[in-house]
């Protein structure tokens, strides 16, 4: 399969299945789940809903990057890489789906940066954490709109300028990111991705909080697939 046709992008590090599942006409990778774990690819078009016991993602709170209420009665908990072009293009989708729910849908964003590919993702990551610390959850969501708007600016300096210009305090954010202060959250956030089957990016998990019922969606999906997937887990 082409690189323009994949929706997702793989670490080389996965084990990986290619499979061609057409969705409203498109084609999505999707990766090898665990052993424990339901396909990826059959929950995703299918909009199963899967046991918590079967992900092992930590329950949506006010410490994540949030837009919304961490109890809504839907949480879309995203895994993202800041490099990783599908996860641009799902971005806009999954605002646009938490700003229509009329706050019945909160956006939890969480960092899988897959450095064997993307060289600027944890710094990017480290940068946001940075922001996020000193800015709240609104400065991290405006940090990621710049990012995510045109990722060839991705860069050390590039970063600095955003977080000059969102108000942060400079001596502050220097000493943070070169201290790499947030590395282990984005540790804790990458190996919480894998152990629920999140080889690659973008990967969501749709939360229901009132059930505690989950179900996986692995790619850049459609908003209509999205929905799909909530509905099933209302």
């Amino acid at each position: 399969m082409s690189e323009e046709k994949k929706k997702f992008e793989l670490s080389p590090s996965a084990a990986i299945i290619i499979a061609g599942v057409i969705v409203a006409g498109t084609i999505f990778a999707v990766n090898r789940a665990p052993a424990n774990q339901p396909t990826l690819a059959n929950a995703a078009a299918a909009g199963a809903a899967v046991a918590p016991t079967d992900l092992t993602i930590r329950p949506p709170s006010a410490e994540d990057h949030i837009i919304g209420s961490p109890t809504a009665p839907i949480v879309l908990v995203e895994y993202s890489d800041f490099q990783c072009p599908y996860c641009s293009v799902v971005y806009p989708t999954l605002k646009k789906i938490q700003a229509e729910s009329n706050g019945q849908i909160a956006l939890v964003q969480r960092q899988l940066p897959l450095v064997s590919i993307h060289p600027n993702a944890n710094p990017a990551a480290n940068a946001a954490e940075c922001v996020a610390a000193q800015l709240g959850s609104d400065g991290y969501w405006k940090f990621a709109d710049a990012l995510f708007a045109d990722q060839s600016k991705l860069s050390d300096s590039y970063y600095v300028q955003v977080a000059q210009q969102l108000g942060a305090d400079m001596n502050k954010y220097r000493t943070c990111v070169t201290n790499k202060t947030y590395q282990s959250r984005i540790d804790q956030d990458t190996t919480e991705a894998g152990q629920s089957g999140g080889n690659g990016t973008p990967f969501t998990v749709v939360v229901n909080t009132k059930t505690g019922k989950m179900a996986p969606a692995s790619g850049a999906l459609p908003e209509a697939q999205f929905l799909s997937i909530i509905n099933s887990l209302k």
